[in-house]
């Protein structure tokens, strides 16, 4: 859950950088975290020869992260003491809805509403099977049973930090690409920038080679991103991405991924009747799921 904020963090912090404007874009940053409810909708779409599965799929998705303070302070002050929940959606179906309260974790997949997904295929059996061991209700995970439950890490301190190093190299050198690109100004608020995804691979050069101990020299990458921040005064009301890529001889083939931002309040509840899951039960759920393995059309 706080990874799913993190991501949402740092790609505001790019789409913001590209106004050039360092009051501007302080003030658009803090915004997002500057109340104590914040809710985020991610949707995205594929065009292009060849993307008619990517673009059904896609189609059919919506993620949406909430998070709410438990102080009543500015999420950005709260930290440690934020709720969050983030749901994935088919359409009006939600497929996984993930909330973390306090320290406790819950956990609800409705199979019905992933099946009915395009392209994915589940026979009557696996169908049945799988709302059986899963389907349809809440399981809690408390901090003990994730303490006994989940696998630990065997990453080592040494080997987290030089991560963490490299991706704070990395995003530092990706802002000041941003922020030292040209940029477009939205005529109802907001801005606008194109530019080349070899430019990024190369501002990030750097990062990654340090990371790996030796010279990284990637041939060149072709395409180009577009990045974009709608906003309401100094306030960010949404931002996206598009990511377009040579698709053989076939033209070329576009991702874009949109994010609305709202900072309404909506409470994030505790579920009733949850499951508690343990050690055992937590075995017998997998030993059931992967008898009902689904298939990938």
């Amino acid at each position: 859950m706080r990874k799913l904020w993190v991501v949402g963090a740092i790609g505001s912090s790019l789409v913001l950088a590209a106004c050039g404007v360092s009051a501007t874009i302080d003030q658009a940053i803090s915004s997002v975290g500057a109340s104590p409810n914040l809710q985020v909708q991610l949707t995205a779409s594929a065009t292009g020869t060849g993307a008619s599965k990517a673009e059904s799929i896609l189609n059919a998705l919506t993620v949406n992260m909430n998070y709410a303070s438990t102080t009543g302070g500015p999420i950005d002050q709260s930290t440690g003491h934020v709720n969050s929940e983030v749901t994935i959606n088919n359409k009006s179906q939600t497929m996984f809805d993930v909330r973390q309260i306090d320290a406790n974790v819950y956990l609800r997949i409705d199979v019905n509403a992933y099946a009915s997904l395009p392209t994915v295929t589940l026979s009557t059996q696996q169908l049945t099977d799988l709302q059986l061991a899963i389907g349809d209700r809440w399981f809690e995970f408390t901090p003990a049973s994730l303490a006994s439950d989940v696998p630990t890490s065997t990453i080592s301190p040494a080997q987290t930090s030089k991560v963490r190093i490299a991706e704070r190299a990395g995003l530092d050198a990706l802002s000041a690409l941003v922020d030292s690109s040209p940029y477009t100004t939205l005529p109802n608020g907001g801005y606008s920038q194109t530019g080349t995804l070899n430019s990024v691979v190369k501002a990030v050069q750097p990062a990654i080679a340090s990371y790996l101990g030796k010279p990284f020299t990637p041939s060149n990458v072709k395409g180009n991103y577009t990045i974009g921040i709608t906003m309401s005064g100094a306030s960010a009301t949404g931002g996206s991405i598009a990511i377009t890529v040579p698709n053989g001889i076939n033209g070329n083939g576009t991702v874009d991924v949109h994010a609305a931002i709202t900072h309404d309040n909506e409470p994030i509840t505790t579920p009733s009747g949850a499951t508690i899951i343990t050690k055992a039960m937590l075995s017998q759920l997998i030993a059931q799921a992967q008898g009902a393995t689904s298939s990938l059309g």
